[in-house]
């Protein structure tokens, strides 16, 4: 298949046969939400991620853009340095996003930005991701889409193009509004693209919906996107990674990662067609 990458094959198959062996009813799916189920280009530009689409809408102020941009710059650098341990760029993202929300506290970010957000449909799925998300809700198989982008913006967008499903939990980056609708902070502690491992499935309802099952496939675009089954036992994980940029650059550190990569941001295909053999076996 075009733009896929195994570097180690018998590897990889060993975990999808034992995945195939062991039957759907002990498998589940984590996900990353932003360029991983989401194009990360359209046709030569770059596409926002959730929590960027307020920026880039419009809604607030220039001084909040001016100063949005400021600390992509001073940040940014981190969290694309392979070099930085996962420690100091856990405390750069922690950083960058606490004075991220604050930001948009101190502009009255409120309910109807995201609505609008929403409504206008500027977010963009890969191709197969529909039939992805069909495929898991037609065999009853858990999806956890675990973001470190905005809950709202994601759960609104997924429920407006019908494809939030009863299978599916989304761990993400929560507003937690006043009785006006006006954003005070987040809900619960700050998701980063570095921190998804301490933040415990346990006790949520999703590890209700998966305790029973052994066996996942993680799907994830960053390499801090590996960690999100931390905590939770597993026979078999079959990770899958889409390495959409800068591809001679990042492809060694990927490929020790994960079992397999999609390059160029390629469709949603090459993962659809392993869930169909899991299904079918």
């Amino acid at each position: 298949m075009k733009n896929i990458l195994i570097k180690n094959k018998k590897a990889f198959e060993q975990k999808l046969n034992k995945i195939k062996l062991d039957g759907v009813d002990n498998l589940h799916v984590i996900a990353d939400f932003d360029k991983t189920l989401t194009k990360a280009v359209v046709k030569g530009q770059k596409t926002h991620t959730s929590i960027a689409q307020i920026r880039e809408g419009g809604y607030l102020s220039e001084d909040y853009v001016k100063k949005s941009f400021a600390l992509y710059d001073k940040y940014h650098h981190f969290e694309i340095n392979h070099k930085l341990s996962d420690e100091e760029k856990d405390r750069k993202m922690m950083e960058w996003w606490s004075r991220h929300i604050m930001l948009l506290v101190e502009e009255g970010m409120n309910q109807k930005v995201v609505e609008d957000i929403i409504k206008k449909k500027r977010i963009l799925l890969r191709k197969g991701a529909e039939d992805f998300f069909k495929k898991l809700h037609e065999k009853n198989i858990p999806l956890l889409i675990f973001s470190a982008g905005v809950g709202y913006i994601i759960k609104g967008y997924l429920e407006s193009e019908g494809l939030l499903y009863d299978n599916m939990h989304i761990i993400s980056n929560f507003f937690d509004y006043d009785k006006k609708g006006t954003v005070m902070g987040y809900k619960s502690k700050i998701i980063h693209a570095f921190n998804k491992d301490e933040f415990a499935i346990k006790g949520t309802i999703y590890f209700d919906m998966i305790k029973q099952r052994k066996n996942v496939i993680l799907i994830g675009d960053s390499l801090g996107d590996i960690d999100m089954a931390k905590g939770i036992e597993h026979k078999a994980m079959l990770k899958i990674g889409f390495l959409n940029k800068d591809i001679e650059k990042n492809k060694d550190v990927y490929e020790r990662k994960y079992d397999a990569l999609i390059l160029n941001d390629g469709p949603m295909d090459f993962v659809v067609s392993i869930l169909k053999a899991c299904i079918i076996f």
